[in-house]
């Protein structure tokens, strides 16, 4: 009977084991970046961009894959990020589309549901240190949200 209850109580931690893990919050941002997002805003150069021709822009983040969509248009990017850097780093890396094999550097920043990105808006330019353009820094910033399913 011991042996019986021992088993039982086995079998019932491995089979709520991933119940409860489900529960946990994403231990690391490549896991909490997963998911669809929408797109808020971008400013280039210290100057806003309408958002009235990109408001339907969005990227679907599948493990190392970004899939950003507008209308018919798509880029397919692999993507690096390293927490330990401050402030954080991303490489993006173009996998399809008219930019295939040119990589961006950029660094982030994972709040909640917002996901921002400083960048360069030219391939294998510097990464930029901080969260702000200027006129003629050649850097952009994209704020995402994630789309509630």
């Amino acid at each position: 009977m011991r042996h019986f209850i021992a088993s039982f109580v086995t079998m019932t931690l491995l089979v709520a084991a991933p119940l409860v893990a489900a529960d946990k919050p994403a231990k690391n941002d490549k896991a909490r970046l997963q998911g669809n997002w929408s797109l808020v805003s971008v400013e280039i150069e210290a100057k806003p961009v309408s958002m009235d021709e990109l408001k339907e822009a969005r990227l679907v983040v599948s493990g190392d894959h970004y899939s950003f969509t507008l209308g018919k248009d798509r880029l397919e990017i692999t993507f690096k990020m390293d927490e330990g850097k401050k402030p954080k780093s991303i490489d993006l890396t173009v996998i399809e589309g008219p930019e295939k094999g040119k990589a961006y550097y950029g660094i982030y920043k994972l709040e909640g549901d917002t996901y921002t990105i400083c960048r360069s808006t030219e391939p294998n330019k510097e990464r930029p240190t901080e969260f702000a353009t200027q006129p003629v820094s050649g850097h952009m910033i994209v704020v995402w949200k994630r789309v509630k399913p």
